[in-house]
Parts: structure tokens; sequence; C-alpha cells
């Protein structure tokens, strides 16, 4: 749901043929999703209105890293599940039927950030787990990086 973009140096390529790429990357991403989760914990708790905790930001989890067939590495990082709430549906007409259905913990992260027109206003969240994160997964990653191929 976010984007990280992180530049190399000059010399990574010298160095990055001394160390297997899909090793590092692998290692990289998964020491600094945890760290991006907590992110978007803290940020989704600051965004709710009611007590006590929400299934929603609990639901949030890093998955694994996956490299693409484009050769990108990616992890998702998010809500997963659905709500153990049942919510009703309104016919045309206002009424509410019979048929209940639960939501995803995903659709009701996407509601809080952009809002629902005419019924709720949006409380974005994903901005600011971005900018309380990106720093210290950067200097993770760069930590891993030092160590993995011996910079400084």
């Amino acid at each position: 749901m976010a984007d990280f973009d992180f530049n190399f140096p000059d010399n990574f390529l010298s160095e990055l043929l001394e160390t297997d790429f899909d090793d590092l990357a692998g290692e990289m991403l998964s020491e600094a999703a945890p760290i991006y989760k907590d992110a978007i914990q803290r940020s989704m708790k600051s965004n709710i209105l009611h007590e006590g905790e929400s299934e929603m930001v609990e639901s949030v989890k890093a998955r694994k890293p996956k490299k693409c067939k484009n050769g990108a590495w990616l992890v998702y990082i998010g809500p997963s599940g659905n709500s153990k709430n049942m919510y009703t549906v309104k016919n045309g007409k206002g009424q509410r039927t019979a048929r209940k259905y639960p939501v995803s913990n995903i659709l009701k992260a996407i509601w809080k950030e952009y809002g629902i027109a005419g019924r709720q206003v949006p409380r974005p969240w994903l901005q600011r787990a971005k900018n309380d994160a990106e720093a210290k997964a950067m200097n993770k990653m760069q930590e891993i990086y030092n160590r993995k191929v011996g910079g400084k």
C-alpha cells in the first residue's frame, strides 16, 4: 500500500557480485517488515474513534518477502481476514434486509483511509505510518547490507 524508494551506492554492483542478492533482499525485507507493521498498527489505532482494540488493527500482518517474475522483491504488510461482525445490507428503499455478510479488514482500512462518500470522512493513516517507519526501516536494511557486504 505504500512505496519505499532507496538508492544504492556507486560501488554497489561490484560489491553485490560477491554476495547473493536474493538472500540479501529477502533478509533485508524480513527484518524491516516488523518495523513497518508496528507503524501501521500505531497509525491505525490513532484514527479509531471507539474504545478498545480493533480487529482491523490486530489483523495487520507482515507476510514473507517474495521475488516477482521481473526480479523485484515485495513484501505485503496490511490487514487480512474478515471482520467477526456481520453487517446488514440495505435495499434500494433504505430498509434493512435479512442478508448479512462479513466485511474484510482491508476494506475497512480503505474506508478509513479514503472515507465513504456522504457517510464517513477520510481519516488517513497510511502516509503517517510510512513517515514513521521509513527512517527506521532504512537504517535496519542498511545495517543488514553492511553486515553482509562488509560496508561502513
